[in-house]
């Protein structure tokens, strides 16, 4: 099956080299050229039209956010396919309305439609340890499945693609409030001299012994800060979800906490840092403390 890759960026990139061991021919497209000549020299197939890249049966589209797949994955896009056996499956973190405009598009388009959004930094993806959320048809998902599981493990999560959508966003917050809470609890060691550094691997060798906290407790703290990212995702993420809970009309006391504090440290100046490190650094100010 012919595959399309939409996007490459450290996610993108990180896919395509797996997607190439499957022997099925990758075509990529990327706004920038760079990205696009690093892949082809791994034996993908460059494309200088979006549009081509929906020739493929599937298509994997890998963009930042809403305006990014607003401005790429256009009507005009979508409606190129040149037949009806086109897959696209977006494995962005989208809103989950612009989830259902997507989903409404490509059903008019005849052409079939995935959410995808997936848990993993690069690493874990050229690792093939992604954890990937999908939602949508379930006969497509087995479709796509192959491709999908050639850089991590699927969770079927529903039969509408928003709900993939949903679930990654309340996953993100779990991971915040996971941080946030060792960030408080950090500044409040540090401010008792009490060893923070042994409580941290206590904690992260028994009752917390997960990738979560052991990934972020050493950024938290500020022994090992994980590399910048900036606070623009998270702080998108947990808007968009504070969005959600709105909607359905839900008490939201923790996520608005969290939000707060990420607005908080980027007002501290920092924002550039990895959201464990940032909330971490805003713990241990006098001002946090109090």
């Amino acid at each position: 099956m012919s595959v399309s890759v939409v996007g490459l960026g450290k996610i993108g990139t990180a896919i395509v080299p797996h997607l190439i061991t499957l022997g099925e021919e990758v075509r990529v497209w990327n706004r920038s050229p760079a990205a696009v000549e690093k892949m082809v020299a791994l034996g993908a197939v460059s494309l200088d039209d979006v549009r081509a890249a929906f020739a493929s049966e599937l298509v994997l589209s890998v963009l930042f956010d809403d305006a990014a797949v607003r401005e790429v994955i256009t009507h005009e896009a979508i409606a190129s396919a040149t037949g009806r056996n086109t897959l696209h499956v977006c494995l962005s973190t989208l809103s989950p309305n612009l989830a259902d405009e997507l989903t409404l598009a490509h059903q008019r388009a005849g052409i079939g439609y995935l959410s995808a959004p997936l848990f993993g930094r690069p690493e874990a993806i050229r690792e093939r340890a992604a954890n990937i959320c999908v939602a949508g048809d379930p006969g497509l998902l087995e479709k796509a499945r192959p491709y999908l599981e050639s850089f991590g493990r699927v969770w079927a999560l529903g039969e509408e693609p928003r709900q993939a959508n949903v679930a990654k966003l309340c996953g993100n917050f779990l991971i915040g409030t996971a941080v946030a809470a060792m960030a408080e609890t950090t500044g409040i060691l540090k401010a008792e001299k009490t060893d923070t550094e042994v409580f941290m691997t206590l904690m992260t060798e028994t009752l917390f012994a997960s990738p979560i906290y052991r990934n972020y407790a050493p950024s938290v703290t500020g022994v090992t800060p994980l590399p910048a990212s900036g606070l623009a995702t998270p702080i998108k993420d947990m808007g968009l979800l504070a969005t959600i809970s709105a909607e359905n009309q839900l008490s939201n006391r923790v996520l608005k906490a969290l939000r707060e504090s990420l607005y908080q440290a980027q007002d501290a100046g920092f924002g550039a840092d990895d959201w464990s490190t940032a909330l971490g650094r805003l713990a241990r100010m006098p001002s946090a403390v109090a």
